[in-house]
């Protein structure tokens, strides 16, 4: 006994060195997953997470079972162990366990069995999961194993939050609370990296910048609360306007940046005339004040676009946008990139 702790000591110190290097999740389980393949014997081993949505089970992580049974992998939680494990926190080991035995096929997974270990993944005082541990050689599970099973569990359960954890931080860092859009810096970064791609790739790129006329009227009249409501019905509407690739700022309290890689400089002002009237016609429906939009489109296509200096860029758009507005609310044009 003594040299087997020291074994398991030794195990989980090499464990947490490496873990001190992932950058994701899913490279933490990776870590875990392939260090017990070398201490702790084995024919499969899972992580199986619970999506709260569907109450359903899959396969997030696995050693030895194929892709394509990961990929389908989907099932209610059933018979009596499951529910043992997920429910009361229980750790189960089951030795010999019979094809024909009612458990079995709400244990197995992609192969036959006889030897089983659960033990439940727990993240803030609940189940997500399970870690899922079987053989069909060697020896029994013990009560011993059943333990180390449950450090690991708790270790993968402490992965887990912490990259939620790390991912709910940098979200925060990044999205703007009111509108849900990207805040105005890290829009910039990734507006950087596109205009990178672009010119890589030979592609145009436009900027399309858009300004709430009424905001502070609609404020001052309704409230900060229905303030920030708006500016999110209005990001929500630029993105059902756009694909998914695209990018969308808050630019200031009032303004909205967008970034379309790869479109046609001939799509620009159709593109910001249809996202423009989408906002006037159904932010104005719901929120029951009129909103009128102002904006202007950008586009990138010679080599030398994609050299500007970011402030350049800007100034042009902000004189842009004060040249439409002169003309009158809700006004729009197409503007060229500045010239060095």
């Amino acid at each position: 006994m003594p040299d087997q702790r020291k074994e398991i000591t030794e195990y989980l110190i090499t464990i947490i060195q490496e873990l001190a290097s992932t950058l994701t999740a899913e490279e933490a389980l990776h870590v875990i997953i392939e260090q017990m393949k070398v201490f702790f014997p084995h024919q499969s081993l899972a992580v199986l997470l619970l999506d709260e949505n569907t109450g359903t089970l899959y396969i997030k992580t696995s050693r030895q079972i194929s892709y394509s049974f990961v990929k389908q992998f989907k099932r209610n939680i059933s018979g009596e162990i499951v529910p043992r494990v997920l429910l009361k926190h229980e750790q189960v080991f089951i030795n010999d366990l019979q094809s024909d035995d009612p458990e079995y096929a709400c244990l197995k997974l992609e192969h036959d069995f006889k030897h089983l270990c659960l033990a439940p993944i727990i993240q803030n005082q609940r189940a997500i999961g399970y870690l899922h541990c079987e053989r069909t050689e060697g020896l029994p599970f013990t009560e011993e194993d059943a333990r180390l099973m449950l450090i690991i569990a708790y270790l993968i359960g402490q992965q887990i939050q912490k990259f939620e954890l790390l991912f709910l931080t940098r979200n925060l860092s990044l999205i703007d609370e009111a509108s849900k859009a990207l805040k105005y810096q890290a829009f910039v970064d990734q507006f950087s990296r596109e205009m990178i791609r672009a010119k890589m790739h030979h592609t145009s790129l436009v900027l399309i910048f858009l300004n709430l006329d009424d905001y502070v009227v609609h404020v001052a009249t309704s409230g900060i609360d229905a303030g920030h409501a708006l500016l999110e019905e209005v990001h929500h509407l630029i993105k059902e306007c756009i694909r998914p690739i695209d990018i969308v700022g808050r630019f200031s309290a009032n303004e909205f940046v967008v970034c379309l890689g790869g479109m046609k400089p001939a799509e620009a002002e159709p593109t910001l005339e249809h996202i423009r009237k989408e906002i006037q016609q159904r932010a104005t429906r719901s929120s029951g004040h009129p909103v009128n939009v102002s904006g202007v489109a950008m586009t990138f296509e010679r080599p030398e676009d994609f050299d500007l200096p970011l402030e350049k860029i800007l100034a042009a758009l902000g004189s842009g946008l004060i040249t439409v507005r002169a003309k009158g609310k809700h006004q729009s044009a197409s503007i060229p990139p500045p010239r060095k």
